[in-house]
């Protein structure tokens, strides 16, 4: 057995929104390059700062570094300069350097300058904010199972030194560019990035140049930027669950009121207790739904008590002849009888059951119609030889009655069921002819949207259709003729009915009135052809 969850649309839109609020993570996850970014950027501005102070000491002499040459280049900078610089010589000992009160004006250290940095923010650090210690917790709960192995030396380790013999002062006196990585020192949670670049005289190494910076400076910004996605995220969060809550009342919430007042709409028999449905008043897809729902079930209700009513009356219209034709049978029981009655009996029971047949077969045919066009029943015919044909047809039955035909256009064809349109030509013209002297037949085709459309009329000279009665005829079993009296099967009461379905059948129309010039009834059909 195939298993089928349950994926409620409220909860596809929350799992989307969720998604959605998770683009601030990423960004803070992007972070991580944009940090590695400002660290190169950073030793790239001290790379430099030294390049441009060896190029100055070489100018002075090409032999060896003087502490009065390294003094002076120092002096002139007057402490403009973002980072500290050192310049050794050959030997690695140290000849000036910027932090050195006694011959610049105060410079800042390595931590001088992380101790004034911090001192110059607000009292609360972004990383001691409580933004940023909530999103830290998993990287403080991962750094408590797995502690960091730090890797690199204090940044006091030329403290006190005169000689400095750094890895990266060892490459830069071998002629190479030379860097380290080193924590800075007061408990700051920050490194420091030495950069060593040689004093070349003669292609010799001459000197270098040592230049620091603390990192302390970019990481707050890191910090502060962290804390300013996680409080676009929590924004975001609360956005994201506004918006659910509002898409649940607006979309799940009448959806799922829908669905129950479509389960409701009938009761235990099937028919049809309700044909109103929520949201009918909405300007959006649910209101789309809501009034095709309400559109299907009142044609489904119609069409029920369409069936009903035709129902009621077939049977009604049934009981007549078979009462009659049970009355004649019992009568032609009694041996009293005379061969003249029995003859009367039997022909009463003959014109009863060919009513009764005559029933059946327009039953039938509305039955049929009712049941749809096949496409396939559906063929090409000249619309002028047939309409003819038909007319001819009914003449001859009513010699009397003089018939004409008229087929206006220039195209002839039509695509039709040849039986039931034969059928609606029948009953309308052999109507009118029970009626009247002078029967009008006219037929034309026009194009309209790209759509097909067959103008019929029928009119004739006979007394008409009083208004009173012009939405009965159609109905099934009406007949308003004068003559049902003295041949009561001579018509069903069903033409006219038969003629209605037909055009409904094909989405057309049918309407009566009086004609103008012959002063008869008028019937105007127009059906959509394809």
């Amino acid at each position: 057995m195939k298993l089928r969850f349950r994926f409620p649309i409220s909860l596809q839109i929350s799992i989307f929104l969720i998604i959605v609020t998770f683009i601030p993570i990423a960004a803070m996850l992007v972070l991580k390059t944009y940090e590695n970014q400002l660290l190169s950027l950073t030793e790239s501005s001290n790379v430099q700062q030294a390049r441009l102070c060896a190029a100055s000491l070489s100018s002075f002499d090409s032999t060896t570094v003087s502490q009065q040459a390294a003094q002076a280049i120092l002096k002139n900078m007057n402490g403009r300069f973002d980072a500290r610089i050192r310049i050794l010589d050959a030997t690695g000992t140290l000849l000036a350097d910027s932090s050195n009160p006694d011959f610049l004006p105060h410079t800042q250290t390595d931590e001088e300058e992380t101790e004034s940095y911090t001192a110059a923010q607000p009292v609360q650090q972004a990383d001691e904010s409580f933004i940023y210690r909530l999103f830290s917790i998993p990287v403080r709960i991962y750094r408590k199972l797995k502690p960091p192995v730090a890797s690199y030396s204090t940044a006091d380790y030329y403290s006190g030194k005169s000689i400095y013999d750094g890895s990266e002062i060892q490459a830069a006196l071998e002629g190479r560019y030379g860097s380290a990585t080193r924590i800075s020192s007061g408990g700051q949670v920050s490194v420091t990035l030495y950069s060593a670049v040689p004093v070349l005289g003669n292609d010799e190494v001459i000197g270098v140049v040592l230049v620091s910076r603390s990192t302390y400076r970019i990481l707050q910004n890191l910090y502060e930027l962290r804390v300013d996605i996680g409080k676009i995220f929590l924004w975001s969060l609360a956005a994201v669950a506004l918006i659910a809550v509002f898409l649940a009342l607006r979309i799940s919430r009448p959806l799922k009121k829908l669905s129950q007042q479509t389960v409701r709409c009938t009761d235990k028999t099937g028919r049809i207790v309700s044909t109103e449905f929520t949201g009918i008043k909405r300007h959006d897809e649910i209101g789309d739904l809501s009034r095709s729902f309400t559109s299907l079930i009142k044609k489904l209700n119609d069409r029920i008590r369409y069936t009903e009513a035709f129902s009621a009356d077939v049977s009604h219209e049934f009981k007549n002849p078979l009462a009659a034709i049970r009355s004649s049978a019992e009568l032609l029981e009694d041996s009293t009888i005379s061969s003249e009655e029995r003859s009367q009996f039997t022909g009463a029971i003959r014109d009863e059951v060919t009513h009764l047949q005559s029933l059946l077969s327009g039953v039938r045919r509305i039955s049929r119609i009712d049941g749809g066009i096949e496409q396939e029943t559906q063929e090409e015919i000249e619309l002028t030889p047939f309409i003819q044909n038909v007319s001819a047809r009914i003449n001859h039955a009513y010699p009397e009655c003089t018939i004409e035909t008229n087929v206006t256009g220039q195209m002839q064809t039509v695509r039709v069921n040849s039986e039931l349109f034969d059928r609606l030509l029948s009953n309308l013209i052999e109507n009118a002819a029970s009626f009247a002297t002078q029967v009008n037949v006219t037929a034309g085709i026009q194009t309209e949207a790209k759509q097909k459309q067959l103008q019929l009329s029928v009119s004739d000279n006979g007394p008409g259709i009083s208004e009173t009665e012009q939405n009965k005829i159609f109905d099934r079993f009406y007949s308003s003729r004068t003559d049902r009296d003295e041949n009561p099967h001579a018509h069903t009461g069903l033409g006219l009915s038969i003629v209605k379905a037909i055009v409904d059948a094909y989405g057309g129309s049918i309407k009566v009135s009086r004609d103008s010039q012959l002063g008869g009834a008028r019937f105007e059909v127009q059906l959509t052809l394809k």
